[in-house]
């Protein structure tokens, strides 16, 4: 009874072992899925950030494989960082997955490369990637209040991405007082959900990282979790998933453009009380880029930052010219799920260090002739 018993249990398990590998198979075959480590960990300030010292690959069949390392602090790349600079100058960039490098290596990310070119010029910098994925400007105010002002960076870079917009008007971090005032709003990292029960589940992790089928399964018990909660309790999604709905005329609104400009105002403030300047760049999609190729003009959405940036009396720098006059077939510079391929990030490193360079060097002037 008792080897009856067993072989049953046995052949039930084989089964299961057969099923979950053709499975993977089917799944492998007919739809790839994107695999890889948890990402994010909860920081009691940042919230979400990048998973402190991990190092990991993540894989897209038929789009990208790569190989990523966070340092202690979540930053992009092995190296911890002293708060008394090592070198010359420092250079704090701030941004969101295209900052971090989604898509390419730790030495491929153009703040990486934008150190190594400034480097062969002969320039003693310190390039610090605080990039993080589906953040936006609100983000960049609290990580540089938070950690950033701590390592007294001589130039801080935002990345600008269109969909900024959208993750500002989301108030994870501040809200917005009677007066006009950033007032800032508690975190909790023990929030409830199926993200928390998921991430408790013993292998979990493993399946995730390795599995397309498993992979598969999350992505429809996320959209269905979306979905039923979009008609009952939207809370229910809030760590979940990050969703976008850009209109035909792009992400910014009337609501979102103006807390992007308090939070552009806040980060150019802070950055000059912590005896810094703030630079940024405007980062296109790959529609953008084609329209830009035929209209010669920018899209709603770069047009709005810019003049938010030109109302703080700072210059946006775009990258979209520079990508769309690269000559490059778009497939070159962007891969199909959107981020940028390692050419468009060496590309738009080459672009930016001449003008960091630039600001670095006539920053130092300036000061030296303040002090004589």
């Amino acid at each position: 009874m008792v080897k009856q018993l067993l072989f049953i249990i046995i052949g039930v398990l084989l089964g299961l072992l057969v099923a979950l590998a053709v499975a993977e198979v089917a799944v492998r075959f007919f739809s790839p899925q994107e695999v890889g480590p948890v990402r994010f960990a909860c920081h009691p300030e940042l919230g979400d950030i990048p998973v402190p010292g991990q190092q990991g690959e993540r894989r897209f069949p038929g789009v990208f494989t790569f190989r990523y390392s966070n340092n202690s602090l979540g930053w992009r790349g092995r190296r911890e960082y002293r708060e008394a600079k090592p070198t010359d100058y420092r250079v704090l960039m701030l941004g969101d997955s295209f900052t971090y490098g989604l898509g390419v290596n730790d030495d491929q990310t153009f703040p990486a490369r934008v150190e190594e070119y400034l480097s062969a010029d002969h320039l003693s910098v310190e390039v610090m990637n605080a990039g993080c994925p589906g953040k936006g400007t609100d983000y960049g105010l609290k990580s540089f209040q938070t950690v950033g002002r701590k390592f007294h960076p001589d130039l801080t870079v935002l990345g600008f991405f269109g969909n900024d917009f959208q993750d500002n008007a989301r108030g994870e971090y501040y809200s917005i007082g009677n007066r006009g005032e950033l007032q800032v709003k508690p975190l909790n990292c023990n929030p409830r959900g199926i993200k928390t029960l998921l991430n408790r589940l013993p292998g979990y992790n493993w399946l995730i990282s390795w599995s397309q089928a498993a992979n598969l399964v999350k992505q429809a018990g996320v959209d269905f979790i979306v979905n039923r909660a979009s008609k009952t309790d939207p809370d229910a999604t809030k760590g979940l998933v990050v969703s976008y709905t850009r209109s035909a005329s792009g992400n910014a609104t009337a609501a979102n453009k103006q807390l992007t400009r308090i939070y552009v105002q806040q980060l150019n403030a802070a950055v000059k009380h912590a005896g810094g300047e703030l630079m940024m760049f405007y980062i296109p999609v790959s529609q953008e880029v084609l329209e830009y190729r035929q209209t010669r003009t920018t899209s709603p959405d770069e047009r709005a930052i810019q003049h938010i940036a030109a109302e703080n009396g700072m210059m946006l720098w775009s990258l979209t010219p520079l990508l769309a006059h690269s000559g490059q077939p778009i497939d070159r510079l962007y891969y199909k799920e959107g981020h940028w391929t390692a050419a468009a990030h060496a590309m738009a490193a080459g672009f930016m260090s001449r003008l960091i360079q630039g600001r670095l060097v006539s920053r130092r002037q300036l000061i030296n002739n303040t002090l004589e």
